[in-house]
């Protein structure tokens, strides 16, 4: 009875320690820090992911209209009164980025063309901001990684089995991409192809996809090549992602603004509105 006792307290104690990060308000309530995910296509398509861009289907973002566009959105996005924004730049590149805001600040950077700077940088300088935080994450890669090798090396044989899943994934999700893109489906502007990635449905289907082919996929019977792949290299990844952003969570005052490629939006999302200290806002309901 003793050790029951003890380890229900020890759940106690584990259930209860991450609610210590939030204020309670005069009626008792717990205040949380609120977190608007912003879902965007890479601007420099960067066609490292399993979908690939021709040239031809690009949005232009340093073309006139998607200069107004971007203004538009960095305007509506302020709307949301942001105390921080989080992009998609690992930690270690802390120091990089806050010397290109500070020069960016200071009239002595150009903004690139990537969502980092043309959205990042021009709403955080817009709010008077003092940096632009760095919150990206891969995900665990031990049981693949390379004896020896450098971070994030995997083995030969996890590399020629991953080269088969990545073609199989090529066949058919590239497929269904192209069938949107010769139907007219896809927006061809960027203030549009934002509205899009940001609707709740969208946000579905995208998440959805990953439980499709990558999920299912098996090199043997009753293997789980497509599930362990995916829980490693993207579930995972996200899940860290939540956690900086739990580590830049100073007050529930604070509203973070996270500009992040759309597909990592749902799991986030999830993460967010399952935490005790942070509250979800929607970026559609901006994007009118």
């Amino acid at each position: 009875m003793k050790k029951i006792l003890l380890s229900l307290a020890l759940l106690a104690g584990f259930s209860i320690s991450p609610v210590k990060a939030q204020v309670k308000t005069s009626e008792g309530k717990n205040e949380q820090a609120q977190v608007m995910l912003l879902g965007t296509f890479h601007f420099t398509y960067r066609n490292k992911d399993i979908i690939v861009t021709e040239k031809k289907n690009q949005l232009d973002v340093l073309s006139e209209e998607g200069q107004r566009d971007i203004q538009k959105i960095t305007k509506q996005m302020a709307k949301f009164k942001p105390t921080k924004i989080a992009v998609e730049i690992m930690p270690e590149e802390q120091p990089r980025i806050d010397s290109l805001y500070q020069a960016y600040l200071d009239g002595r950077y150009e903004l690139g063309v990537d969502e980092v700077y043309q959205l990042g940088f021009r709403l955080a300088k817009l709010l008077g901001h003092k940096r632009v935080y760095c919150i990206n994450a891969w995900g665990n890669l031990d049981s693949y990684q390379k004896p020896g090798g450098k971070p994030l090396e995997i083995s030969e044989e996890a590399a020629a089995r991953h080269a088969n899943f990545w073609k199989y994934l090529r066949k058919t999700t590239i497929a269904r991409d192209s069938v949107a893109k010769l139907s007219g489906k896809l927006p061809n502007t960027v203030y549009k192809m934002l509205q899009y990635e940001n609707q709740p449905e969208r946000i579905r289907e995208r998440h959805a996809n990953y439980f499709r082919e990558a999920f299912r996929y098996e090199e043997q019977t009753h293997d789980y090549m497509g599930v362990d792949w995916y829980s490693a290299t993207w579930f995972n990844r996200n899940l860290r992602i939540f956690r900086n952003i739990q580590r830049i969570t100073e007050s529930p005052d604070d509203r973070i603004l996270v500009i992040y490629g759309a597909a990592h939006v749902a799991t986030i999302q999830q993460a967010v509105e399952s935490s005790p200290t942070h509250k979800l806002a929607h970026a559609y309901k901006l994007l009118k």
